[in-house]
C-alpha cells in the first residue's frame, strides 16, 4: 500500500486459546482509525501453548496482517496486545519484551484480552465485558478507572458457563444415567453418535486423549444446546445453570463498580455467547431478575479492533 509507511500505523492483537488476530490501522485521529489489513494465526495463551509457540503465531498473524495491507513488516507507532492468560505483570512483562526485542512499535502495551472486548463494546471503554467460549471470565471498568474482574480461573477450578464445562457437565450426566444415578437424556445417544464411539465407556478414552486440547471438548457444547431446544430435561437443566453462572460473574463485577440497573454497558463475546442466541436472552433475563440489566449490549466479533482502539487512545 503506497504511502503506509509513512503514516501513523497501530497494531491491536486478540491474542486467545484458540485463535490469533492481528488488525493493523491508519490513525485518522485522537480517537478514530481506518483497517488497512487483518491476519489470523493460530492460539497464543502463553499458559496454554508456552511463550514460544504463543510467538510463533503472533509473528505470524503481525505478518499476515501487513501482508494483506500490501507492504513489508516494519515498526508502527503504537502495539497493543490483549492476550488471553496475562492476567498477571509475569505474563504482560514477558510479551512487552518480546514485542520490544522484536522492534514491532515504538510504544507496546499489554492487556488481557477481556480489556480489548470491553474497548471494542462499549462507547467508552467503560462498563463489564463477559467473555464465554472454551472458558469464561468477566471483566469490568468504571469511569474513575478502577477495575475488577471475577471468573477466569482455568478449566479444573473455573470457566462456569463456558461451552468446556457445559460439555463435561453433559459428559457427567451420561455417566450418571449409565450408572442408574440420573434421569436418562439423549445426550448419549447425540455424543456417542458426533464422536463415532460405540458405549458411553468409551468417552472416557476420548476425554483423556489430549486433555490439553479442550476446545476440542468445548466444541460438543453445540450438542448440549441442540439437545435443549429439542426439550430434553437434562440437556435443559445444564443450559440453565451455565446461563445463571455467566449472571452471577457479570453481577459480581457490576455490584464491585457499583454500577446500576440501566446504568452500565455490557460487551458480549466468545463462541456461545455469539452463536447462541437463546443463551444470552437466558443471561439477560437472569441480570433483569436481580435488578441489574445493563443499559446497552454490544456483541462483539472482533476484540482485535478494541486492541486498536487503546493503542489509538494512547496515541491520542
Amino acid at each position: 500500500m503506497t504511502g503506509l509507511q509513512s503514516r501513523q500505523l497501530a497494531l491491536g492483537i486478540d491474542g486467545g486459546g484458540t485463535k490469533t488476530v492481528a488488525t493493523l490501522a491508519v490513525v485518522t485521529d485522537a480517537e478514530n482509525f481506518h483497517v488497512v489489513g487483518r491476519g489470523t494465526a493460530g492460539a497464543s495463551n502463553l499458559n496454554a501453548v508456552g511463550l514460544d509457540a504463543a510467538a510463533v503465531e503472533l509473528q505470524r498473524a503481525v505478518e499476515l496482517a501487513f501482508q494483506s495491507a500490501g507492504a513489508e513488516p516494519h515498526t508502527v507507532s503504537v502495539f497493543c496486545m490483549g492476550m488471553a492468560g496475562a492476567g498477571r505483570s509475569a505474563e504482560q512483562h514477558a510479551w512487552t519484551e518480546w514485542a520490544v526485542e522484536k522492534r514491532f512499535a515504538e510504544e507496546v502495551v499489554v492487556v488481557t484480552d477481556a480489556e480489548t472486548v470491553l474497548a471494542a463494546g462499549t462507547p467508552a471503554g467503560t462498563g463489564v465485558a463477559l467473555i464465554a467460549g472454551t472458558g469464561s471470565l468477566a471483566f469490568g471498568k468504571g469511569a474513575d478507572g478502577t477495575q475488577t474482574r471475577a471468573g477466569g480461573w482455568g478449566y479444573l477450578l473455573g470457566d462456569e458457563g463456558s461451552g468446556y464445562q457445559l460439555a463435561i457437565a453433559a459428559i457427567k450426566a451420561i455417566l450418571r444415567a449409565v450408572d442408574g444415578r440420573g434421569p436418562e437424556t439423549v445426550l448419549q445417544s447425540r455424543f456417542l453418535k458426533a464422536l463415532n464411539l460405540n458405549a458411553p465407556e468409551e468417552l472416557i478414552g476420548f476425554l483423556y486423549q489430549d486433555p490439553g486440547d479442550r476446545g476440542r471438548i468445548a466444541r460438543l457444547s453445540g450438542l448440549v444446546f441442540e439437545a435443549a431446544m429439542d426439550e430434553d430435561a437434562v440437556a435443559r437443566s445444564i443450559v440453565d445453570q451455565g446461563a445463571q453462572e455467566l449472571s452471577e460473574l457479570v453481577l459480581a463485577v457490576a455490584q464491585r463498580l457499583h454500577f446500576k440497573a440501566d446504568a452500565y454497558a455490557l460487551a458480549l463475546t466468545g463462541g456461545i455467547l455469539l452463536h447462541q442466541r437463546d443463551y444470552r436472552v437466558s443471561l439477560l433475563e437472569r441480570l433483569a431478575e436481580q435488578q441489574l440489566a445493563p443499559a446497552t449490549i454490544e456483541c462483539v466479533e472482533d476484540p482485535s479492533l478494541g486492541a486498536v482502539r487503546i493503542a489509538v487512545r494512547l496515541l491520542g
